[in-house]
């Protein structure tokens, strides 16, 4: 299953499920799957198919496709290896299996830590014995890759007799990595290639006494590295994202000491193409996923690949290739030195001259009156609101209509003066949103110097001032709503003027292009980033078609249904009625556009991690906003299904996206340039 049916769909539902259960359901499905050549032919067509030939890599004695591998624990059978190795996997690590078959013995053996990104197991969790994994591997059909016994146990040199000859190499299990005289046995026993997993807890001068004792043993490489003790299992171990910090150490200093003789598999915690590459320029050889295919889902093999296969085909001039093992000049150094090195230097294509957020070593000026147009906007929403609330028109509009409310619900059972109310209701929420948008684009990236702050605000004022002038095109001027936004007009224009003069470095529009951080598609952030894009693009078309419709038809024809009349009757009723509709709904599709415009550019522009004031920003506007656009229907009685569809749809796109936005920006790192994948 491809990440973008994995994460939206089928990780909740397995999520759901106890870990074991989900495990054995996925694998199922995928043996399934293995068992005929049209399933085979199936999954490789969708998967990433086989890796190219540059990719290859020589280690232990044995050719790899390319240097990602299936980690132990994920097909412990062996009954999908047929289709696994097309996820873009060089090889494939299966069991961990012993001599004898063991049951399983407690039901939360494995156990997902979800928090933690983590997964938790012992050598109690059931398993096949190693002569079954044998026979599965030989009738595995159309294996084009190293698939690998892991063993465990106490009698491992039975376990490797019974493998021998079908697995193309054996991970010893950590508990025998301190037992030299086990390891000279071992090997004694086969002459197939032997990895030894390393416990993560060894480290320093322990280390390196482990390994040079496994070197001296004939052991051919190591895998570094794994679980940490868990406690709460008996003899379990746990491995999850925290143990990546761990593994980079373990294997710097192993490939410091041991170079080309004694190749690495890089493992645990790695869950991202950037987490692969890391182990690969710290000395790895080889890396295996284990957790980091349950959580970053099945599509992560296929990403470390093309990352690989990008940082191989750089263009010419710069270096072309990293030698496994042997990492470049600007990569030997620690891992917490080169992110911090690549931290402090400037973003490519952002505005190099902007200080980063929260900064105040420049403030840009006349963000306070843009920040006042804010709040203004707020008020005046709430005006609106209470006077809609009240069912009240203002006196101008009684006087070009010389009817009253009360005339109006004489003749139409209010149903008319209900459809007026909701499209102010309506209007008054867009401005209340509007309005909290424009206080923290002004008093946080424009007065920082962000010159896409400028630009939203700049757009967003030109549809929203300028909506204003469709009032002409509907034959009435509102001259109340006229002196407020002429009033209000110079107090925006000079803040703009201001703002703009003052601004420094990248000032162009194409800043509004250029994301305020990175995110996979896929991550929280990537897809809580795409769900409020959906909303704000609904949003400025749904503006856009208020605006369209009110300057031909006015009306939709479930308006009319609802209002149980026609446009005939509602001019003959007064013929100053629907100029004064019109108009409001061309206030309501202007705030609409306008909002959704400022939404999107806020989003994409300044989601960056840590961004805990846009995200209340986005919140209190999008509740604001939805709550009076959908809430007013049901008071008012108008409940057409197809009238609300698309603010049903907005609605849902905004829940789904501002939940999965909240950890990224608000426990986000601030300052970061871009967004963990998980």
């Amino acid at each position: 299953m491809p990440d973008w049916t994995y994460h939206p769909f089928f990780k909740p539902l397995l999520f759901s499920l106890p870990a074991e259960r989900a495990r054995r359901v996925t694998l199922g499905l995928l043996a399934l799957q293995a068992s005929t050549a049209p399933g085979r032919r199936l999954f490789q067509l969708f998967g990433h198919g086989d890796p190219p030939e540059r990719v290859a890599v020589t280690a232990f004695g044995l050719r790899f496709p390319c240097p990602i591998g299936i980690a132990p624990g994920i097909d412990i059978e062996a009954s999908a290896a047929s289709v696994l190795q097309y996820l873009g996997a060089g090889f494939l690590v299966v069991g961990p299996a012993g001599r004898e078959r063991v049951e399983r013995r407690l039901s939360t053996d494995p156990v997902r830590i979800e928090q933690h990104h983590a997964i938790a197991s012992s050598p109690h969790a059931g398993g096949p014995s190693a002569s079954e994994l044998a026979a599965r591997i030989r009738s595995s059909p159309g294996l084009g890759v190293p698939v690998g016994v892991a063993l465990r146990g106490a009698h491992l040199c039975d376990a490797i007799r019974d493998a021998e000859g079908a697995a193309s190499f054996f991970s010893l299990p950590a508990s025998c990595a301190e037992d030299a005289a086990l390891l000279r046995s071992l090997r004694e026993t086969t002459r197939t290639p032997l990895l030894l997993r390393l416990p993560a807890t060894l480290e320093g001068r322990r280390l390196d006494e482990v390994t040079e004792a496994a070197v001296e043993a004939g052991i051919d490489g190591c895998v570094a590295v794994a679980g940490w003790p868990f406690p709460m299992l008996p003899d379990g171990e746990v491995s999850g994202l925290f143990l990546l910090r761990r593994a980079l150490a373990s294997i710097e200093q192993i490939a410091r000491r041991h170079g080309d003789r004694f190749p690495i598999l890089g493992a645990g915690g790695i869950m991202s193409p950037e987490g692969a590459l890391a182990c690969l320029d710290a000395g790895a050889r080889l890396v295996e996923l284990y957790e980091g295919l349950v959580y970053a889902g099945p599509g992560l093999p296929g990403r470390i690949l093309h990352a690989i296969e990008r940082r191989i085909d750089r263009p010419a001039g710069e270096e072309k290739r990293v030698e496994r093992g042997a990492p470049a000049p600007e990569q030997a150094a620690p891992l917490e030195t080169r992110m911090e090195a690549q931290a402090a230097s400037p973003r490519e294509g952002v505005e190099a001259h902007a200080p980063p957020e929260g900064s105040a070593a420049r403030v840009t000026k006349g963000w306070q009156l843009l920040a006042f147009t804010g709040l203004v906007l707020v008020g005046a929403g709430s005006a609106a609101l209470g006077l809609a609330a009240t069912v009240q028109m203002l006196p101008y509009d009684v006087a070009f209509l010389g009817m009253t409310v009360q005339d109006l619900c004489d003749r139409s059972a209010c149903r008319i003066v209900h459809f007026m109310a909701h499209d102010r209701v309506s209007f008054g929420g867009s401005i209340i949103s509007i309005g909290v948008l424009y206080v923290w684009l002004a008093a946080v990236p424009l007065r920082e110097g962000r010159a896409w702050a400028w630009w939203t605000l700049a757009l967003s004022g030109a549809i929203g001032f300028g909506s204003f002038l469709t009032y002409l095109g509907y034959g009435y001027l509102d001259v109340w709503h006229g002196i407020a936004t002429l009033l209000l007009l110079p107090f925006y224009l000079l803040g703009i003027l201001w703002a703009r003069a003052s601004l420094e470095g990248a000032r162009g529009i194409g800043t509004l292009l250029r994301p305020g951080a990175a995110a996979w598609r896929w991550s929280p952030a990537g897809m809580g980033r795409a769900f409020l894009t959906f909303s704000a693009v609904g949003m400025i078309l749904g503006g856009a078609t208020i605006m369209g419709v009110g300057v031909t038809r006015v009306f939709v024809p479930q308006d009319l249904e609802y209002m149980q009349t026609t446009v005939a009757e509602l001019d003959a009723l007064n013929p100053r009625l629907i100029p004064l509709i019109a108009h409001d709904r061309a206030g309501f599709g202007g705030g609409l556009c306008s909002g959704g415009l400022t939404v999107l550019f806020s989003l994409w522009c300044g989601a960056r991690p840590g961004a805990r004031g846009l995200w209340v920003a986005l919140l209190s506007s999008g509740v604001i906003g939805f709550a009076c656009a959908i809430g007013v229907h049901p008071i008012v009685g108008y409940t057409s299904f197809t009238h609300l569809a698309p603010a049903y749809a907005g609605a849902l796109a905004f829940v789904v996206g501002i939940v999965m936005l909240y950890r990224p920006l608000w426990y986000g790192e601030p300052g970061g340039e871009r967004f963990p994948e998980l």
